[in-house]
């Protein structure tokens, strides 16, 4: 309602101004008889302009007021011609009026319509087209990123066989520094800490280069969250939130691929949210998955040693 208040009034105003024009202009220079001998007559413009302007319904009233102007001040002289052509001389100017009014604001309505239409899809467009380029900005720089960071980056192929051949060296402490270095290749980050079950209870087995201050048990609650699912719990999924709060982003469980076991928890306790997508996480499942023989190779190794030693004994 109240955002066609200024529109009536301004179709309104305009109505006023104009036939009040006429109005004086055929009384100070016409015969004040509704411009009776002028062909076309005047009275035919403001109908005209308000339904090229605003369409059906302002017209309709503009030709109603002219009709009235035409019907009062037009009727004098009936007397000198016949009847029926005096009848047509009165009812043929509205009639056309009204006619104009009709097609002329309907046409303008459409026009309006096509417009409005038009201008709303060249806006989706531009958004569209913004939306493109903005997408295509992020890419190149995402692409640029991605040359510099391979053409800079030491960890080639070679670097990650070398580091692999490392696990089958005889000096525990090389084995454990090579798969550190593997596990934060995999998971992009220094801040995880590689835990192994005894029960479940849950105790820190290898850390990364910054995580030498996280706990050195996991949390009862994520433990057993962690012996209950055999997918990672991670900070995208809001019930996993309280579990992982203070401790970390990620938490894959290590399952076994045998018995099928979880023998430990690898949590990574400091990551972009951003790294969280789907191809993340599927890396992330698959890191568990082969990290979780070689803890279970280690704990068999372990055992077969300890075995002589008992024996021996």
């Amino acid at each position: 309602m109240t955002g066609r208040i200024p529109r009536i009034a301004r179709v309104a105003a305009e109505l006023a101004v104009g036939f009040g024009a006429l109005v004086v202009i055929d009384r100070v220079v016409g015969h004040g008889n509704a411009f009776a001998d002028i062909q076309p007559n005047p009275l035919w413009l403001p109908v005209l302009v308000m339904a090229l302007a605003y369409g059906t319904l302002p017209a309709l009233a503009a030709a109603g007021i002219a009709s009235g102007l035409w019907l009062l001040h037009a009727g004098s002289g009936g007397g000198e011609r016949d009847y029926l052509d005096h009848l047509l001389h009165l009812s043929l100017p509205p009639l056309l009026w009204f006619v104009a009014a009709v097609i002329v604001g309907e046409v303008t309505i459409l026009r309006v319509g096509r417009y409005r239409l038009l201008d709303r899809r060249a806006g989706i467009a531009q958004r569209n087209v913004a939306r493109l380029t903005d997408a295509f900005h992020r890419l190149a720089r995402t692409n640029r990123a991605l040359q510099v960071e391979v053409a800079t980056d030491a960890r080639t192929l070679g670097y990650i066989v070398a580091t692999a051949t490392r696990l089958s060296a005889i000096e525990p402490t090389e084995r454990r520094a090579a798969l550190a270095a593997l596990i934060a290749m995999a998971a992009r980050s220094e801040d995880f800490t590689c835990y192994r079950f005894a029960g479940a209870e849950a105790r820190a087995w290898l850390r990364g280069a910054t995580a030498m201050t996280r706990p050195d048990i996991l949390p009862d609650a994520l433990a057993m969250q962690v012996l209950r699912r055999s997918e990672p719990i991670h900070v995208g999924h809001r019930t996993d939130r309280v579990v992982l709060d203070g401790i970390g982003v990620i938490a894959i469980p290590l399952i076994e691929r045998d018995g099928g076991s979880v023998v430990g928890c690898l949590v990574i306790h400091s990551l972009p949210f951003a790294a969280l997508g789907a191809n993340a996480l599927a890396e992330m499942a698959e890191m568990g998955g082969w990290l979780a023989p070689l803890i279970a190779a280690r704990e068999r190794s372990a055992a077969t040693m300890v075995a002589p030693s008992g024996r021996a004994a």
